[in-house]
């Protein structure tokens, strides 16, 4: 099993006044330390989330397969589940008041990049 932290644990190891530097991403918690010094992408891209959650950041940039395998190397524990239960949770349909149909239409003046359609109030 792994060891679990809190979110609070986590945000005290922010490479501040010689901590180390953790961050989390998919709900495991990797201390990052050692890896900000070879880290390809410089490594104020990783000091800018130590502490936090890099979850979305991580997944934005793209990584490849091999650096994915590297990272299981710097995981020393995960997330303790409350933190999981409260940032996994989606809102319902009756929940924020609108109908399933109301929730897959775009907003006025957005345009929905899946379809590579526009929809425009006017």
């Amino acid at each position: 099993m792994s060891q679990e932290y809190s979110v609070s644990e986590v945000a005290q190891n922010n490479g501040h006044d010689g901590k180390p530097v953790w961050i989390i991403i998919k709900e495991s918690v990797y201390d990052m330390t050692e890896f900000i010094k070879e880290h390809p992408g410089g490594d104020d891209s990783i000091l800018e989330y130590a502490g936090k959650d890099a979850t979305k950041a991580f997944n934005e940039v793209g990584h490849s397969t091999d650096a994915i395998k590297q990272m299981k190397s710097y995981k020393i524990g995960v997330v303790r589940p409350e933190y999981t239960k409260v940032h996994n949770r989606q809102p319902t349909s009756a929940a924020n008041g609108l109908s399933e149909k109301q929730q897959q239409q775009p907003e006025c003046g957005q345009s929905e990049k899946k379809r590579i359609k526009f929809f425009f109030c006017f």
